[in-house]
Formats: structure tokens, C-alpha cells, sequence
């Protein structure tokens, strides 16, 4: 059950990023920089993205552990690996300060803004958090979110605080992010440019180990579809009693590249995993109607998902540009919401 922060607790985190605000890192970090403050194991690593150099937008971006810099990797690379902008970012798992402007807050968070005795005025003053979870819809955060984020930017002060008083040299275009280490007990630490993990989005291929499935599938008929095949996220908030939070539902996608029609449109349920719905999709249709003649899919994620689906079956696999019977659908369901 989700349980709503006290108003002592976002004062507290409200505090700590308002000083933080007041030190201006964007002057000093682009969003591609990457801070990396470790207290415990390695791949707990807490990484950060300050946003607001280029003067639109300022904000910070928490990434927790390997799992959240993987997540910035593929924004990163989001043009790279053809993916959609929505897809990318409705599949972020982070914690996110903004200095916005009014409209931008609930309000919920108005209310706060209020309640804590703050004022702000003009454009990109207004201060507020919003949560990523892949599967929903951005929301307002929780009481563990709100103390985790506090602790973050304790954290974050006391390295902006070396990194400014030290001077640290730190090659970002190079791979390297500015690193702040904690000792066991807190009260010393290590800090300077040490390279990031990794420097690309890291995914693995969808692998099938049920020996009577695969042999199902070699067996199957074969027939002369052309198939599409996509994942994508409506960009919608669902409210409901069984959602810890508004759900932002994602849909897998097949449709008849020959006939223009679209086969399969299934809503995800915020937990499911999108790949494995959508490479179960495509083994219900090879029962029904026969292991087609090719697939056609428009990023590599999806490629990954379907490859060993299509090696079994003997179908052929294009990554293509466009799915345009697919990218129609998606624009008719855009302009309906």
C-alpha cells in the first residue's frame, strides 16, 4: 500500500535541493555528464544527470544502481537504436527534480509548495519531484522515494562541494564520469574521474528453453505473410484500484504488411514484460496460421525478442526503418486520446 510522505519529510528534501539550486551545477555539468556516488556495493552506485546547461530546462535525474544508468544508456541511444522518444522515456526507472513552471505541478504538489511556506514566481522556479517506473505513468513520490531522494541529494551536495573547491578533471566526452565514494563509516571519501561501467545500452536476446515448444515450432506449418511487428506505450495515465499508481499502458503490435490490417493490438499490464507478451504473440499466430515468410521489425530490442522464434521457424527477419501499417495505427490511436 503506498504510503504518502509527512510534510516534515519533503521540507527536508525540499531544503537540501534548494541549496543544491543555489550552487547552479548546471553551469557546470552537461546532461551527458554523469556523477557516480557509491556508499555501498559497486553496482549500487547511485548515478546522476544535471539537466538545464543549455538554459530550457533544469532539473536532476537519480539513476539507482547499474539497472537506472542502463535506462540513461538507452536514452541515450534512443536515435541509434530506432526506438521511439515515448517508448524511451515511459520505460525509465528513475527520480527526477525539475525547477518547472506552474501548470507543469498537481495540485498535489502545489499544496505542499504551499504548506512548507515556499513561494515561487516566474519561469522555471517552481521546484517538484516526479517518479519513473516503467509501466506507469510519472507520479508524484512516495514516502520511501522522498527519503531515498533526500539521502541522494545530501549526497549529491557534498560532491558538488568537492568537485567545485578541488577542481576535479574529468574527461565526460571520454566515458569518464566525476566518481564520489563514501568510506564505511560516512565521514571520509575518495573522489575524482574514474571511466563509467559501461557506455551503451545493455540487452540481452529473449531465449526459449522449452524443448517441446521449439519442437512445436519446427514442426509448424508455413504460410506467405508479411508481418510488422512493434511495441509501443500509449503516454496515457489509467487509473485504477489494482495500480499502485496510474498505469501507462504498452501495447504489442502485429500487423499484415500485405493486407494493411492490424492482427494483434494487446494492452500490457504494467508488470508484464513486453517481450516476452509480444514473441508469444507471434507463437500463437505461427499455431493458427502457419510460421510466415518474413517479419519485419523497426528496432533491435524487438529483433532481439523474435530472433530465435524466427531462426526455429525458418522466417526471415528485417529491421526496417518503418512500419508503416503499424506507425498509421499508432497515429490514429495519438489522435483518438
Amino acid at each position: 500500500m503506498r504510503k504518502e510522505a509527512t510534510i516534515e519529510q519533503w521540507k527536508e528534501l525540499y531544503e537540501v535541493a534548494t541549496r543544491i539550486k543555489e550552487m547552479k551545477p548546471w553551469n557546470k555539468f552537461w546532461d551527458l555528464d554523469i556523477i557516480g556516488i557509491r556508499e555501498g556495493n559497486e553496482e549500487d552506485t547511485t548515478f546522476y544527470s544535471i539537466l538545464g546547461h543549455g538554459g530550457d530546462c533544469y532539473g536532476i535525474v537519480v539513476y539507482e544502481g547499474y539497472e537506472g544508468l542502463n535506462d540513461f544508456m538507452m536514452l541515450t541511444m534512443q536515435e541509434q537504436l530506432n526506438l521511439p522518444i515515448e517508448y524511451v522515456m515511459f520505460s525509465q526507472n528513475n527520480l527526477t527534480c525539475y525547477w518547472g513552471n506552474r501548470e507543469e505541478l498537481t495540485d498535489k504538489q502545489r499544496k505542499n509548495i504551499k504548506e512548507m511556506g515556499y513561494k515561487y514566481r516566474g519561469k522555471n522556479q517552481w521546484l517538484y519531484f516526479q517518479s519513473f517506473e516503467a509501466g506507469y505513468y510519472p507520479y508524484n513520490l512516495n514516502q520511501d522515494e522522498v527519503i531515498r531522494m533526500t539521502n541522494y541529494f545530501l549526497n549529491l551536495e557534498l560532491a558538488l562541494q568537492q568537485y567545485e573547491s578541488v577542481q576535479v578533471d574529468v574527461d565526460f566526452e571520454k566515458g569518464e564520469m566525476y566518481y564520489f565514494e563514501f568510506g564505511e563509516d560516512k565521514k571520509s571519501w575518495n573522489f575524482g574521474a574514474k571511466p563509467l561501467p559501461f557506455s551503451s545500452f545493455q540487452f540481452g536476446n529473449l531465449i526459449i528453453t522449452d524443448e517441446e515448444l521449439m519442437a512445436d515450432l519446427r514442426k509448424a506449418s508455413k504460410c506467405n505473410a508479411v508481418l510488422e511487428a512493434d511495441i509501443a506505450i500509449l503516454g496515457v495515465s489509467v487509473n485504477d484500484k489494482k495500480y499502485k499508481r496510474p498505469a501507462n499502458p504498452a501495447t504489442c503490435m502485429i500487423a499484415d504488411a500485405k493486407s494493411g490490417m492490424m492482427l494483434k493490438c494487446e494492452l500490457q499490464q504494467p508488470e508484464d514484460d513486453t517481450i516476452v507478451s509480444l514473441a508469444e504473440e507471434l507463437i500463437g499466430f505461427i499455431f493458427q496460421y502457419g510460421a510466415p515468410k518474413e517479419v519485419r521489425v523497426s528496432n533491435i530490442l524487438v529483433e532481439a525478442g523474435v530472433q530465435q522464434i524466427c531462426q526455429i521457424c525458418g522466417i526471415k527477419l528485417r529491421r526496417v526503418k518503418k512500419l508503416p501499417i503499424i506507425e498509421e495505427f499508432r497515429e490514429g490511436m495519438r489522435r483518438f486520446m
